[in-house]
């Protein structure tokens, strides 16, 4: 069972990369608009999915 099945959640937020990371608002938000992972935006919320997010921090993207 994935980390992502186990949460019961498949996209996170701004709020949850900058727990993941440590970094700041303003840095997650660069690091979503640099494009170095699939992002989306729905409103003014940008979401990534988890497995993908989770891959990139491994660097299997």
């Amino acid at each position: 069972m994935t980390k992502t099945m186990e949460s019961g959640r498949v996209m996170i937020g701004v709020t949850e990369i900058m727990r993941k990371m440590g970094i700041g608002r303003d840095k997650a938000y660069e690091l979503i608009k640099s494009k170095q992972f699939y992002t989306i935006k729905l409103g003014t919320r940008y979401l990534v999915h988890e497995d993908v997010f989770e891959d990139w921090m491994k660097g299997r993207l």
